[in-house]
């Protein structure tokens, strides 16, 4: 009896650890957790390209964990939230890609780091991309091929309608004189090439000389230019001068003017007032009879020196 129950607790041990070993297997390869802190990451994708949950997620081509849940809202890029058993250091122009896992079938994403900025895995969310498999691509080959032979049948007329024209009409004896005739041309231009050698290098030199000349020219004349820059700019400074002493005149003049309003002014009494104007009248006709007087009669000149102030008793 004690035989059989070992051996029925050996087999149910052996049974048990096959059990285990073949769970730890299986969340081995489908990414699970036992214990420690999952890192979680978002990725957004154009579209999911198949991807499912549980597909497994590489870093530098090192597995660290699986897809967890994929969201799809309306209108928006594909969510795909992955569970990772390892982050490794990424950074903000990091990508993730969708690929084939193998020939046959089975998806993965492939997670590139990057190289500038820090990536922060609460806030940021990696720039996903799938650019299509071997299945899209026998995908796309099955939508082509209802136009496999629709495309056939139209470049075989195209062929057959390039062939009659090239075969024909004059198109090809007319190109075969175009050659003929631009060979022609060729051999006339290098005969006249030939005959003015001479001339052609006489006329090139003839421009060499005339181009040192000119040189030579422009180097003589420079000093004087400079000087007349020179006279210019001495000119100008005082042309300049000038024009500040015309402002400072206009502005007394102005300021002149600006009082000539207050009518106690003498400018405003010289030229606006009436009877300042009747007055210089009266006093230069009475100049003038003086002069004219003077003229005419003389001057009885009655001078006394040393007159005292006091009167005599």
């Amino acid at each position: 009896m004690r035989s059989e129950a070992n051996t029925d607790l050996k087999v149910g041990l052996t049974v048990l650890i096959g059990i285990a070993i073949l769970l730890l297997g299986i969340g081995w390869a489908k990414g699970w957790h036992f214990g420690g802190v999952p890192h979680i990451l978002h990725a957004k994708f154009a579209t999911a390209g198949g991807i499912e949950a549980g597909d497994p997620v590489y870093i530098h081509g090192i597995k660290h964990g699986t897809v967890s849940a994929i969201n799809s809202p309306a209108g928006k890029d594909v969510d795909i939230t992955m569970d990772l058993d390892q982050l490794e250091p990424l950074h903000k122009d990091a990508i993730a890609s969708i690929m084939m896992l193998e020939l046959m079938g089975g998806k993965k994403i492939e997670i590139d780091a990057g190289k500038a900025g820090n990536f922060d895995p609460t806030k940021d969310t990696i720039q996903g991309y799938f650019t299509g498999d071997v299945s899209s691509l026998v995908a796309l080959l099955s939508s082509l091929s209802g136009s496999l032979p629709s495309i056939t049948k139209n470049l075989d007329s195209v062929l057959g309608n390039l062939t009659d024209f090239f075969g024909n009409g004059k198109l090809k004896e007319k190109a075969y004189n175009a050659i003929d005739q631009a060979d022609q041309t060729l051999k006339d231009l290098h005969g006249v090439l030939s005959e003015n050698r001479d001339a052609l290098k006489r006329t090139i030199d003839q421009a060499d000389v005339l181009t040192r000349e000119l040189n030579s020219t422009i180097v003589s004349v420079r000093p004087g230019a400079l000087a007349l820059v020179d006279s210019m700019r001495v000119f100008l400074k005082k042309a300049s001068g000038t024009l500040s002493g015309a402002d400072e005149l206009l502005a007394n003049l102005n300021e002149m003017m600006a009082a000539s309003k207050d009518k106690k002014s003498l400018l405003y009494r010289l030229t606006s007032d009436k009877e300042m104007a009747i007055k210089l009248d009266s006093l230069l006709d009475a100049g003038h009879k003086l002069i004219e007087q003077i003229r005419l009669q003389g001057v009885d000149a009655n001078i006394r020196f040393f007159q005292s102030s006091k009167p005599v008793k």
